[in-house]
This record gives C-alpha cells, structure tokens and sequence, in this order.
C-alpha cells in the first residue's frame, strides 16, 4: 500500500444538523397551519401532527391520526422519527419516534431518509417505555432528502469477501508465547434500538482480532439477547451484568501478567454508563464504578480499552490505570455517531479498524495509512490519531494512557504533540 495522503482530514464537521432542526420545526408549523388554518375542508384525522404533540397525553391513543416525521427502516423496523439526528445519536424516546406497524409495503423502503406523512390508528409499541406506533394505513411524501451527510440505510455487513480478495493485507505476525483475550460488547437495549451497526462492529473487530493472533477461544462476544445476527459468527452471552460478571470471573482465573486484555464496547450511552439489553436485564446501566471493578480484577501485561458509545470519554477518570490505553469516540458530554458516508458501522470505530489493517472496507482504492512513525506496525495511538483525524462526525474522540495525567482525556493534537514517548505507542493489538 502506497503512504501518500498521511494524515488527511476528511472535511469539516457537519453543521448541516442545527439548520435542519430549526428547518425541521418551521416546516411542521408551516404544515400544520395550512391544514388547520387554511384549509378547513381537511377532516381532523388528516391533519398532520407531530409525535411529541400526539404522545403528550396519550389522548389520541386509539384514533386514526395522520403523523409527521422522517422514514427510517432499521434492524427490521419501520421507524418514524421527528428528528434524524435523534436516531443517529442514539437517543430515541417516546415523545420523538413512532414504531409504524401493521401492513407495510415493501414500496415504503424507498422513501427511507425523507420526510413523510402517515395516517393510521395510533397505539403503544411499549407499554413499559411508552414508545408509540401508528398502524399503517396510508402515506404520502412530504419533502426532500434529509438533510445530513449520506442517507444512512441500515444492512448487515459480511467481512468474508474481503478475505478472499485481498489475501495479503490480512496476514499479520504475532508472538505466540503471549495469551490475548478480547470482549466485545453491545446492550442494544431492545429490538427496535439495537442497530446492525452495532453487530458489524462487533464482528469486524473480531476479525481483526484474529488476524491479530487472538483466538476465538480467547473472544467472548457478549450481544443484546445472546441470538447472533448470523451462522458464521457466534455470540456467547447476552448483554447484562450477570454477563460480564461471570466473563471478567473466567477472565481473572485464566489471565496472568503476560496477557493482553482487549475490551471493546458499542450501542448506546450516557452519563450513567453503557447500555444492557433491557429485557432481559432491568438493572440499568454498565456503571462506571462496575466496569471499573471488573477491569480492577484482571491481571495483565497490557489492556486496551476501546469505548464507541455516546459519553464514553466520561469513563476515562474512572478506568484509567497502569499499564491502560483507553479510546472513546467522543467527550464526556457528547454523542457519539454512526458513519456519515462509509457505511454501516460507528464512525470512530470504523476508522479504528481500518487504521488496524491499513485497508478501507467500503473503499479499497482509498489510502489508509497509519503507520506514522513507519516501523511497519500500527500501535494503538497511531490508530487512535488516524481515527480521529479522519472521523468527520460531530463528536470529539478523547485518548488516554498513564504517561498522560491519568484522569483526563486528550483530544488528538494534544495526544500527538503534547505527549511523545507515551506507553500506547507501544502498544499493539
């Protein structure tokens, strides 16, 4: 692979989602006044409303209602969204989608990203969270486009081909005298929130992994519900505390100071912690005392700690440790996104892993080069500081290993300028 392009931004970060809120909330006030207003003829029923207007109170439950909102088909659901960016950072709630249920056709997929309207009687997807869903009747289109980089279209992605076509990159050394364990984790939260993203992450990274001398003995995949999202990649817990409690047990028999732990998390955040799959675990978050603990508990020469949720940086002052890199794809007060124009994964993470194998998933032709300092071998911080600069998302990666001051985390000028000679430049997969 050629190393020209070293470095190289992306663009600027979007600003494009602050002007569609406001265009979003002119254009449904527009809308409505026109039907209500203007337009007396229209019955009740197919005015178009907002999602937070008719989940306020609950008073429209069982009525026919016509709904506004941005058409989003995601891990098998048809979602209605009022705003895009709720759903690309992870933060849907009752008052701001509906689930769109009953007979949908096949047609509707076509509209995924634009604004429509759809009528129907309006029920509860969710007792428990007070999630809503519209039973499909009928529907029209509103507008355009929405507007943010690249029509997100949720799809499962396979690693396999890649195998195939491109033999030689995935051919890496590896001391075998060393043990390398790995956990790769995602709550999801339910069905309806937990994105294929999720999963590709998941299962990219393993791949990487075992190119990188990590068995799949050593691996423990814990996801959502337990059930894998296909035949050739398996899942061996499903996403709860009783999980990771009996995972970091097997862990701080088997580990010892020679060993490398590899722990890697993705799906939804916040400033609790990191998500479970809700119904089979009603605890709530993965707190930071928790992860805390079950790192406390490992023995180990090198652990690498890579966090994709949102408000992952927050975690930063309560793991950081000797002999700990940690990465998180954004600050302790941000949202974390998916990829803008790559495809169906995280956009820190997805950089992460391309940094890794110098090869770009969704391009091979693009140049990916992080070996800075051209010893033929990416550390963690060289992978760190490619993923940043090339995420283009709205979210600030922050980096952290104990030569740096311990709680804090680092964006990637001052991980790159301020701190040479730290311990993630001798770090590797």
């Amino acid at each position: 692979m050629s190393k020209k392009g070293k470095g190289k931004t992306k663009g600027q970060k979007p600003t494009v989602l602050i002007l569609l809120i406001v265009i979003l909330a002119a254009t449904n006030i527009a809308t409505f006044a026109y039907f209500t207003v203007f337009d007396t003829s229209v019955p009740l029923e197919d005015v178009p409303m907002s999602i937070a207007d008719l989940m306020g109170d609950n008073s429209s439950l069982g009525k026919t209602v016509s709904v506004l909102g941005y058409y989003i088909y995601t891990a098998g659901y048809h979602l209605l969204v009022s705003n895009p960016a709720s759903f690309f950072n992870n933060s849907l709630d009752s008052g701001n989608h509906l689930v769109i249920a009953g007979e949908v056709p096949e047609s509707l997929q076509a509209h995924a990203g634009f604004q429509i309207c759809v009528k129907g009687v309006l029920g509860l997807f969710n007792p428990d969270d007070g999630t809503g869903s519209i039973e499909f009747d009928s529907f029209f289109d509103v507008e355009t486009e929405i507007g943010v980089p690249g029509r997100y279209v949720e799809e499962l992605r396979d690693p396999g081909p890649l195998v195939l076509a491109y033999p030689d990159i995935f051919i890496m050394p590896f001391d075998p005298d060393e043990e390398k364990y790995a956990v790769l984790y995602s709550g999801g939260i339910n069905e309806q929130k937990a994105y294929y993203r999720y999963w590709n992450d998941i299962i990219y990274m393993k791949f990487i992994l075992n190119m990188n001398g990590y068995s799949d003995d050593n691996i423990y995949v814990i996801y959502k519900d337990g059930v894998p999202e296909d035949d050739a990649n398996p899942v061996h817990y499903p996403a709860t505390h009783d999980s990771l409690d009996t995972v970091f047990g097997i862990l701080a028999t088997e580990m010892g100071a020679r060993d490398t732990l590899f722990f890697y998390t993705t799906n939804h955040g916040g400033s609790s912690g990191i998500s479970v799959w809700n119904p089979l675990d009603s605890s709530g978050a993965l707190t930071h005392t928790q992860v805390s603990d079950w790192l406390d508990s490992i023995t180990c020469n090198n652990m690498i700690i890579v966090m994709e949720q949102c408000v992952s940086g927050k975690f930063i002052s309560h793991i950081s440790a000797l002999n700990r890199v940690i990465l998180t794809a954004c600050k302790d007060d941000e949202s974390s996104w998916p990829c803008d124009t790559e495809g169906t994964w995280d956009e820190f993470v997805y950089h992460f892993m391309c940094a890794l194998i110098s090869f770009s998933f969704h391009n091979p032709q693009l140049d990916v080069d992080a070996d800075y300092d051209e010893d033929g071998k990416i550390s963690m911080k060289e992978a760190f500081i490619y993923a940043a600069i090339n995420d283009s998302r709205d979210e600030t990666p922050w980096y952290n290993d104990y030569y740096l001051q311990h709680t804090i985390g680092y964006n990637v000028w001052q991980a790159a300028y301020a701190c040479p000679g730290s311990y993630g430049e001798s770090v590797f997969l």
